[in-house]
């Protein structure tokens, strides 16, 4: 099994913060985003990751290197991050994704066990999920018999949606390497080909559901904290969490 990271974007909404740092190395309690996640799959056992970078790109490659702690590290560069979406970065790794994959987005603090748990998950496909809270938006989940039914991202989300009957994703996938290379990594070529390569990736996986393609069991975060760094108070959060992992 092997990560990937997806950390191209120019987190405009943590700026000042980020106009000289990418997202995934903002700090809290004095290390980058990143930094944690790398120490999380080199717990649970992932040795091999990549990571695809966009805006300020060569300093997560000159801060990590080729490998961290035990953990193999490679690198995808997005160089047309300003004007493309995670989608686009998610295919750009399409070659790299030959074995079954822990998909993270860059902007996550989460406890290791999150991972830990996602792997004993006995689905080939597994999304890590949490119930909707106040401060969280973005994109969400309705469930049956443990599995995704409906995948709403936030823009498909009318206002009076009904989250108390929803799930937030924690933006922390498995996917078994079968499960890519037949589905997944098919529709991701046929979204770019059309041109949709300012969207989100999560619509190629609501697609496929939709269809009935795919089955992506619900792995419930449980009382594991995690948090999505997208704005200050995101970090004050954050920093929070940290005091309560460690």
């Amino acid at each position: 099994m092997r990560g990937l990271i997806l950390a191209a974007g120019q987190g405009t909404r943590l700026q000042p913060l980020t106009n000289n740092l990418p997202k995934c190395l903002v700090e809290i309690a004095g290390k980058p985003i990143l930094e944690y996640q790398l120490e999380s799959l080199d717990k649970v056992g992932i040795h091999e990751c990549a990571v695809v970078i966009g805006f300020l790109g060569y300093k997560v490659k000159h801060l990590f290197g080729p490998r961290f702690g035990n953990v193999s590290l490679s690198y995808i560069s997005n160089l047309h991050f300003k004007e493309t979406n995670n989608i686009y970065s998610l295919w750009l790794a399409s070659q790299y994704m030959v074995d079954d994959i822990i998909l993270l987005e860059g902007d996550i603090l989460f406890e290791s066990p999150i991972l830990k748990d996602l792997i004993s998950n006995h689905s080939s496909n597994a999304a890590v999920v949490d119930i909707f809270q106040s401060h969280m938006d973005g994109t969400a989940v309705l469930s049956e018999n443990g599995f995704v039914s409906s995948m709403v991202l936030k823009s498909n989300q009318p206002t009076n949606f009904d989250y108390q009957k929803a799930l937030k994703t924690v933006n922390i996938y498995k996917f078994s390497k079968e499960t890519l290379r037949t589905k997944l990594i098919p529709t991701l070529d046929e979204w770019i080909v059309q041109g949709f390569t300012d969207q989100f990736y999560e619509a190629t996986i609501a697609q496929l559901i939709e269809e009935g393609s795919i089955q992506l069991a619900i792995q419930s975060s449980g009382n594991r904290i995690w948090v999505e760094i997208d704005t200050v108070a995101d970090i004050d959060r954050a920093h929070t969490a940290i005091g309560l992992i460690s």
